[in-house]
């Protein structure tokens, strides 16, 4: 079997959504009901004045709405022109979802996909783990500079003795940030063992940790290389500090303090036998993920509803009152590296004209794709999610992303700094988590 975890490929240019259609996705004055063929626009307009010749503005946008494409619409657009098995698209505010629309099936005659479906996250798994990070340094349990010699020899005053002495002053912070030394790819042998392992995910993982750092690091402390493993190793460092498997406390102390309660690691089929399958670049169906000893980088399901209540934390939505050290952390979260490729912790930065200063990133285990950007100035972010991997699927995410933005800018004032002539992405983070 191929190896799922390729090394980090460089961005991919963003296939532009054309002008023209951009222009097409202007934006019906919302009544909060949905839409019989798939649009959910939760926020109201407020009434508008009548026109000079006394006709409604409002009926004039409820009779438009029949012709405006729906985010289903835009969905089955993209999906169709990129022969995708399907597809689904948010537009999120603090508030959570704004928008919704899906296309295409679930696979494997599991029927249509819809919008409520689990979609598997791969590497937008970063950022879940990070926020974590941030829940146990808020209380006092890590720092952002623990290290791990600190963190295992805590645990167990033996075990600073088998680490390399080239981890020891590995610090929490490096390792989120893909600093720490933590290698491209596993070591092949690592790798096997991880995929045979059948014990719990904590006991895979601890092996698969240790393998690790019983040997140097892979390259000196503060370089940049894109590492699942050292996010492995940050997830080890959070269960040794917060004495519970990382999958548990992920549960406990993120995902159901934000009322995330559709989740699960691996394959979403795995918990839901009707529930989406992945598909290889080809199309067929293959339905495995990545073994638990990397979970921590990147193999949590969910549906984007769900996905979205943890992106409004990020833009800046009150916090519930488990996570509200975590929120005083979000400035640690999103600070980008001084040098490129400016990751922040869980994420990567950008600056764009639509967004400001922007956090975005993208997840595949190459049978699945997905992407967020995030504009946490703005208050908004875009979501997209396909259940293949691959090439094909990394453009029709960048474009369904890029087209969300566009009808995100026509349902809301301009700001200060808008520019109306740059509505694309421009670049998705295309590392894998790959096989």
């Amino acid at each position: 079997m191929r190896a799922m975890q390729g090394q980090r490929s460089a961005p991919a240019a963003i296939a532009w959504v054309p002008v023209a259609l951009l222009a097409t996705f202007a934006v019906a004055e919302g009544n909060g009901v949905p839409v019989a063929d798939g649009v959910r626009v939760v926020a109201q307009a407020a009434p508008a004045a009548p026109r000079a010749d006394g006709s409604s503005p409002r009926a004039a946008g409820l009779a438009a709405r029949a012709e405006t494409p729906t985010l289903d619409d835009l969905a089955a657009e993209i999906r169709d022109r990129h022969a995708l098995p399907g597809l689904v698209v948010a537009i999120v505010d603090r508030s959570g979802v704004r928008a919704i629309g899906a296309a295409g099936t679930r696979g494997a005659d599991a029927g249509a996909l819809a919008c409520d479906d689990r979609m598997h996250l791969g590497s937008c798994t970063k950022a879940f783990t990070a926020t974590l990070a941030a829940v146990l340094v808020a209380d006092g349990t890590l720092r952002w500079n623990s290290t791990v010699g600190e963190v295992f020899a805590r645990a167990d005053e033996g075990a600073r003795d088998a680490i390399d002495a080239g981890w020891r002053e590995t610090t929490l912070e490096e390792l989120l940030r893909h600093r720490g030394g933590a290698p491209a790819a596993p070591d092949r042998g690592d790798w096997m063992r991880a995929f045979a392992c059948t014990d719990a995910p904590e006991a895979c993982r601890a092996a698969f940790v240790a393998a690790m750092l019983a040997r140097p690091p892979a390259q000196p402390r503060g370089t940049p290389v894109y590492s699942n493993q050292g996010y492995a190793l940050a997830g080890r460092m959070i269960e040794l500090a917060g004495g519970a498997p990382y999958e548990s406390q992920l549960a406990a102390r993120v995902l159901e303090p934000l009322g995330i309660a559709r989740f699960g690691f691996g394959p979403p089929s795995r918990v839901d036998a009707r529930a989406p399958r992945g598909h290889a670049e080809d199309g067929a169906v293959r339905d495995i993920d990545n073994p638990a000893a990397i979970t921590p980088a990147g193999t949590l399901h969910m549906p984007l509803g769900e996905w979205a209540k943890f992106v409004a934390l990020h833009l800046g939505a009150a916090p519930p009152d488990a996570l509200a050290g975590a929120a005083r952390e979000l400035g640690a979260l999103h600070r980008g590296a001084s040098d490129e490729p400016h990751e922040a912790l869980g994420w990567r930065t950008a600056t764009r004209p639509w967004g400001g200063a922007v956090l975005h990133h993208a997840g595949s285990n190459t049978m699945w794709f997905c992407v967020a950007w995030l504009s946490p100035s703005r208050g908004f972010a875009v979501l997209a999610a396909a259940n293949q991997g691959g090439d094909a699927a990394a453009k029709a995410c960048d474009e369904a992303s890029s087209a969300a933005i566009a009808r995100w800018r026509a349902m809301t004032p301009a700001q200060p700094g808008d520019d109306a002539g740059d509505d694309a992405p421009r670049a998705s983070d295309r590392a894998t988590d790959a096989p």
